[in-house]
């Protein structure tokens, strides 16, 4: 069961995992975790105890990288919340215990070797697994009870989920809701007219600069040296003499040449698209009469004119032209190319249905002349030479940087390379450089004695760092780099600032400003006022009513959603919804009318509907199972010690 819960973890499987559980499994410890000794004591499920130290350090890299961290009671109240998550995971983790649920030591190493996170050049590289793990302060072992923990936990929840089913009816009720439409007008009231409005003074910038000054910092920063070697540069260095080119043309005639074409024909006994048992044995059963028919001395074409369900070939006696390669089911090309002219197949099922296929035609493949492919000749002669040359200067480059692990002089100097630089790149890379941009290239770069804790001068060489493909392009390039130099994470002055600040309280005054209009808006309106009148008053956009769906294209999805989302008006009366659109705008729709939608048994989106409430519904059934496995627990939360304090 372990394994198939591994193999459909994926995709809205996993999101469900993360969200009901929410363990960063990768972030804790488990020795941390359990506490123990005479730590400090936050909670307490049944025997097992969390200690504060573990609370902490949950805390600070659930916040690694914020700027707005919580300060003072709204800090207590996040400490409290991450304090939830760790109790809901510890009683998740003694009901698996509770019914037996244990993990195999292969399962944990298969887990360890295919996460990509370790990999080098697409292998499991156990330097680079030991490094990750030191930078988050973890061990192997403790890493991999950690795994062993994550995989019991998403067993259990997985046999939850594999419970839950939703009924016919309800996917009725669903469409019905989805297919809904309203009858809605709506104003809009642009936050540009509420900045305009608006004065900012020096003075409200200084005040906000002093109170936020700890989240105006830059990121820290790096610069690159390198050395790459390319083989789109090789293939350019190249150079080929006509009898070069002509010899690998003799050498590799059979790449130069026109397919064979064949003339294919068939009769389909088609498979509706439920293919049901029985669908399949009457198709099934049509052409093998059909085939007895040919074998007995009928003429394919006038069974085919009568008997094939594909009726665009019967007028043609089955003819469906030249068989081209790949575009058409594995299993009938398979069996066309095997046939001579004039023979017909036994039937074969494909996807369609089943066919008999007959070939009308063979045309056999002819050699090209030099001249007509000299082009292609050369591009494939380079890329070989290009190839060869490339993992010799590849080789050379590991051998020549590893042992002079304290420079990239010495290899740049015996492979005639020139050592570059990357621009300035922060720890989330530059997506506009090749070499930044690359996601080794910035682990490398931020890790271990590359880095050096940015002391360029301590930078030791990479490893050879294999570069992504780019594009349509069968190049291959590799990489290795050191630390050239370093700027660390700095305040940025008022003056940097400024403009973003002014910014922040402008959209702040504005958003208050037009709340207040909004609300008053909405009063008018719930006594009687009429909406195109007000906004005629207001200077406001009016559009008029409109039966609408959901997802009407030519309205603002954060109206549509608000307006869905507002009480049914009742008879004769108007209910009204507010929001704001993405770029700020605020809005106030007017519902006047609801149509009620239609459930639709061959609407192609039903199954898909239907697949999405099993999740939900399942989701529910786990957040219901974790409740009741904390209300039968013994959970003792000692909120006086949440403050990282000693008291």
């Amino acid at each position: 069961m372990l394994q198939s819960i591994r193999d459909r973890a994926t995709g809205v499987f996993a999101w469900v995992i993360v969200i009901l559980l929410i363990v960063p499994f990768a972030l804790w410890g488990i020795q941390e975790y359990l506490g123990g000794g005479s730590a400090i004591v936050v909670a307490k499920v049944n025997d097992v105890e969390i200690s504060r130290n573990a609370l902490n350090t949950q805390v600070d890299r659930s916040l690694r990288g914020n700027k707005d961290r919580p300060e003072g009671s709204a800090l207590v109240a996040y400490r409290r919340n991450v304090l939830d998550q760790m109790i809901q995971e510890e009683v998740l983790h003694q009901a698996a215990e509770e019914r037996g649920l244990r993990v195999h030591e292969a399962a944990i190493a298969q887990q360890v070797q295919s996460n990509t996170a370790f990999h080098v050049d697409g292998e499991f590289d156990q330097q680079r697994y030991e490094e990750l793990l030191r930078y988050n302060n973890l061990v192997p072992a403790e890493y991999q009870q950690m795994l062993a923990r994550n995989l019991v936990l998403e067993e259990i929840v997985g046999g939850i989920q594999q419970s839950s089913f939703v009924t016919a009816s309800e996917i009725d009720q669903m469409q019905e809701l989805q297919n809904r439409k309203l009858n809605i007008a709506y104003l809009q009231l642009p936050i540009k007219q509420y900045r305009d409005a608006i004065e900012i003074t020096e003075e409200e910038i200084k005040e906000y600069y002093q109170q936020h000054e700890q989240n105006f910092v830059t990121a820290e920063k790096v610069i690159l040296d390198y050395l790459l070697v390319d083989s789109r540069d090789i293939e350019k260095e190249l150079k080929f003499t006509d009898e070069q080119l002509r010899q690998y043309y003799e050498d590799n005639k059979d790449s130069f040449v026109t397919p064979e074409q064949r003339q294919v024909a068939h009769i389909l006994a088609e498979i509706p698209g439920a293919k049901k048992e029985d669908d399949v044995a009457a198709a099934q059963k049509r052409i093998n009469e059909v085939y007895e028919r040919l074998q007995q001395g009928e003429d394919f074409a006038k069974l085919a004119s009568t008997e094939s369900d594909d009726a665009g070939s019967a007028a043609q006696g089955g003819d469906i032209g030249i068989l081209e390669s790949g575009t058409l089911d594995e299993a009938f090309e398979q069996a066309a190319n095997q046939l001579g002219k004039g023979e017909y197949s036994k039937p074969v099922r494909t996807e369609f249905g089943f066919h008999i296929i007959k070939i009308l035609d063979i045309k056999p493949g002819t050699n090209k002349l030099f001249a007509d492919v000299r082009q292609d000749v050369q591009k494939m002669y380079a890329r070989q030479q290009a190839e060869n040359i490339y993992l010799d200067r590849k080789e050379s480059l590991y051998n020549l940087t590893y042992e002079n692990p304290g420079s990239l002089d010495v290899a740049a100097r015996e492979l005639e390379l020139t050592i570059k630089k990357t621009g300035w790149f922060s720890r989330t890379g530059n997506k506009d450089d090749e070499i930044a941009g690359d996601r080794k290239v910035i682990d490398a770069a931020y890790s271990g004695d590359v880095f050096a804790n940015g002391n360029p001068s301590r930078s030791l060489n990479s490893k050879i760092i294999e570069l992504k493909a780019q594009t349509n392009d069968a190049s291959e390039r590799v990489v290795v780099v050191r630390l050239s130099d370093y700027q660390p994470s700095k305040s940025q002055a008022i003056d940097e600032v400024r403009d973003e600040i002014r910014n922040t309280l402008l959209n702040k005054k504005a958003g208050a400003s037009m709340d207040a209009d909004i609300e008053g808006y909405l009063k008018q309106l719930r006594e009687g006022a009429d909406m195109e009148q007000l906004g005629k008053d207001k200077s406001l956009t009016y559009k008029a009513a409109k039966w609408v769906g959901r997802n009407e294209s030519a309205y603002d999805p954060a109206l549509l959603k608000a307006a869905f989302k507002a009480a049914k008006p009742e008879e004769g009366k108007t209910s009204y919804a507010s929001a704001k659109t993405l770029k700020g705008d605020g809005l106030i729709a007017a519902i006047m009318g609801v149509q009620q939608g239609e459930a639709k048994k061959d609407d192609p989106s039903r199954n898909f509907m239907g697949q999405i409430m099993q999740r939900m519904r399942s989701s529910e059934e786990v957040a219901a199972a974790i409740a009741d496995l904390k209300e039968q627990a013994d959970i003792k939360i000692f909120d006086s010690r949440l403050a990282n304090d000693d008291s």
